[in-house]
């Protein structure tokens, strides 16, 4: 995180979006950077206060008490009120400790409350941006690590994600056929264009089409064209298909599983000669095209009950990837929920957050929608929401009825409380993936929870990570 996050202008631009203040500074309380917004409530240039110790600041009556000095000293988040420049502010200080190279930061979120008497419901607001900010800058210093050419919706950081998008760079680099499994939802196009931006056939077109959008009369002249006259109601010049439109780049075929049969050998054509024929002509046609394909069904099944192919299931599965659920993947919920929150409080001017209450409950849910329907529920949440805070309870009833819970046949001893039980198996499983995993981000990916949760949970039960 040294310097060059501070240099960056999309983190520039993010912080400096805040009405709120923003303070930053190391693990010696020495200042790293502060937002527009933070100048303006202190009276100070950025020029002044980088540079400067959090102890000197307080001494010369800048930040009084000093959040920052605090969080260092108790090593634990702290809220206080601060009078700076004849105003006082409520200032949240926290500590991060970035995984990669165990290196220390304080961040502090600073709001004006001289205006305004402090409920404990803003309070628990300003605690939800901190834990934003968190998962913001550790989702910073995870993606140096990724190429500059990969795509931005492709949000993760956890071990599943990681595989997958390792495939995807060593399949991009051959001219291979690839088919993406997955369920409704979870980025199948997303992977596909990936694959092609990645590919020396990037500066080419992506030509996409969904074989379940449209009736099967359509789709042999959508995808291969047709001669003029070639039938009733037809161009009278005719029509260049989708393969002639990606010829030299990349086609892309959506909901393969839903291709007509009788459509499938001219496929099989296509991907085995490189030649294909528009409907009424009689003069093949040659195209360099790279076939990528996208499925949520058991193709395999399909093959046995003669809806699909043997041929083509095998020409169309030279390279196959798996895109897991979000169930699979809980440690990437929340780089998710922040993307979208941010992106649609942007599009809607809306300053909306999420408490930790919801957040956590949000983790738990299955996301049968994946992707898909976690976006449309953050974008339907920022635009009927009455408060920027959304509570649990402001949460759609689906998610709410939610039961993460299962009946497995275990019992407790009668002597213990229920809650006391699960406390237990809890601080147990947190302790024997620290010993595994060896770092807190590992054994929070492990455990399926945020590092933040993962944290929280370790200072509740008083555990020491050896």
């Amino acid at each position: 995180m040294k310097g060059c996050f501070f240099s960056d202008p999309h983190f520039r631009e993010i912080f400096n979006h805040f009405r709120d203040g923003i303070f930053i500074a190391d693990h010696n309380g020495i200042a790293l950077w502060i937002n527009d917004a933070s100048t303006k409530q202190i009276g100070a240039s950025k020029g002044y206060v980088i540079g400067k110790s959090a102890y000197e600041l307080e001494e010369e009556g800048l930040f009084t008490p000093s959040v920052t000095k605090s969080v260092l000293e108790k090593r634990e988040t702290i809220s206080r009120v601060q009078t700076s420049n004849n105003r006082q502010f409520l200032a949240t200080g926290t500590l991060i400790t970035v995984d990669e190279d165990y290196s220390e930061y304080v961040l502090v979120h600073v709001k004006d409350i001289t205006e305004t008497v402090r409920s404990s419901l803003k309070l628990e607001k300003a605690e939800a941006v901190i834990q934003y900010y968190v998962e913001e800058i550790q989702k910073m210093k995870y993606e140096q690590h990724v190429d500059d050419d990969a795509h931005p919706r492709l949000i993760g950081k956890g071990k599943v994600h990681e595989e997958v998008m390792d495939l995807v760079k060593r399949v991009a680099k051959v001219d291979a056929t690839v088919l993406v499994l997955g369920e409704t939802g979870v980025g199948k196009s997303v992977i596909a264009e990936t694959i092609h931006n990645q590919s020396e056939r990037a500066n080419k077109k992506f030509v996409q089409i969904n074989c379940a959008a449209l009736p099967d009369s359509l789709i042999e002249s959508e995808l291969f064209g047709y001669k003029k006259g070639a039938f009733t109601g037809a161009n009278a010049k005719g029509k260049p298909g989708l393969v002639e439109e990606a010829n030299g780049g990349t086609l892309f075929l959506d909901e393969i599983g839903e291709l007509p049969l009788s459509l499938q050998p001219k496929l099989l054509q296509l991907l085995q000669d490189k030649m294909y024929l528009p409907l009424g002509d009689t003069i093949p046609r040659s195209a360099d095209v790279r076939i990528l394909a996208a499925t949520n069904r058991d193709l395999g099944e399909m093959v046995k009950k003669r809806e699909f192919r043997e041929d083509l299931y095998y020409r169309l599965n030279v390279v196959s990837i798996r895109v897991p659920p979000l169930r699979e993947r809980r440690e990437d919920i929340i780089p998710f929920l922040s993307h979208y929150m941010q992106h649609y409080n942007q599009k809607y001017e809306r300053s909306a957050t999420l408490t930790n209450e919801a957040i956590d409950t949000l983790q738990s849910y299955d996301w049968p929608g994946n992707i898909r329907e976690l976006e449309n529920m953050v974008e339907r949440m920022v635009i009927t929401s009455t408060s920027d805070v959304i509570l649990k309870s402001a949460l759609p009833e689906k998610i709410l009825s939610h039961e993460p819970f299962h009946d497995s046949g275990f019992s407790i001893d009668r002597n213990q409380s229920l809650p006391l039980y699960l406390e237990n198996i809890e601080k147990q499983a947190i302790k024997k993936a620290l010993k595994e995993k060896g770092s807190t981000r590992k054994a929070a990916a492990d455990l399926g929870m945020t590092q933040s949760a993962l944290m929280r949970r370790i200072k509740k039960y008083n555990i020491y990570p050896k």
